[in-house]
């Protein structure tokens, strides 16, 4: 085997998430405003003189290990794309909650297929890598940037938006799951024909106006995820009541964040988030990236 090469991929949050409609290929049209977040997975890739892809997860019960893995997908895809005839031994140190609505599948695809052009010495142009990306998942093209982006189309359709501040945020998973599927199915019967647009959300991140922020913030996907899981408010009221300025939903859920004036505020809900019960899952102090 060769050194072992190691990336760690980021989670997500979506400030902003609205659909526009469902498309004739079966996708949705969204409008998207999405920043990484310091809470992080870890890759490990080592090249193999055989073709075989081995994957192992450390620390995600629920990760699957076969080719419905994006990881393995990935590598597998970039494998067969440029006729690589050695394999690769991959870990996964997983640290995002699964089924969360944070991106940690698409954010771990992305790191595997950077692993796998530098381990296999692939030289791959960015647009290349865009479309290989936006193969394996819609998600997957904004964990090509480190600053925050607006996706459009199904998602594949990504422009950088400038650098902001630190924005902090408690996080919490709760241990349910959703399925993304479900949620969107459910997403344009429950419309309200009024959609949106970011620019005052944008407007609010390049003045690193923190409440403006909050007073922004939107996710259509909330709707069909109140009618599908009961305890949707629940969980939304108990990061209103640790003291966040505002609280929404990441994606299809269910992961949900409060957002915080400052890195001291967010230490403070986090601390009175603890005082609630273990089974209402995990919980993280993040800024963004």
């Amino acid at each position: 085997m060769s050194t072992p090469l190691t990336l760690e991929a980021p989670a997500k949050i979506n400030l902003f998430f609205e659909v526009q409609g469902k498309r004739n290929d079966n996708y949705h049209e969204i409008v998207s405003v999405a920043v990484p977040i310091q809470l992080w997975d870890t890759l490990t890739f080592e090249t193999t003189d055989t073709p075989a892809i081995q994957f192992e997860c450390v620390g995600g019960k629920e990760v699957p290990l076969d080719d419905t893995n994006l990881v393995v997908r990935a590598v597998k895809n970039i494998q067969r794309r440029y006729n690589v005839r050695n394999g690769a031994a991959i870990t996964l140190t997983k640290r995002i909650p699964s089924q969360a609505g944070l991106g940690g599948g698409s954010s771990d695809a992305v790191a595997a297929l950077r692993l796998a052009c530098r381990g296999w010495n692939l030289n791959v142009s960015d647009t290349e890598f865009l479309s290989m990306a936006a193969e394996i998942g819609s998600d997957c093209p904004i964990f090509l940037h480190d600053v925050p982006t607006i996706s459009t189309g199904r998602g594949e359709q990504i422009r950088p938006l400038p650098p902001i501040a630190p924005l902090w945020f408690v996080l919490l998973k709760p241990t349910e799951g959703l399925s993304t599927a479900s949620v969107y199915a459910d997403c344009m019967p429950l419309h309200d024909g009024q959609f949106r647009q970011p620019d005052a959300l944008i407007a609010a991140l390049s003045a690193n106006n923190v409440r403006a922020i909050g007073h922004h913030l939107f996710n259509r996907l909330e709707v069909p995820a109140q009618k599908l899981w009961y305890r949707f408010g629940e969980v939304r009221k108990k990061l209103f009541a640790s003291g966040c300025l505002a609280v929404q939903m990441s994606g299809s859920g269910t992961a949900f964040f409060g957002l915080c004036e400052n890195e001291a505020h967010a230490k403070e809900a986090y601390q009175r988030l603890q005082r609630e019960p273990v089974q209402d899952g995990k919980r993280f102090v993040v800024r963004t990236s």
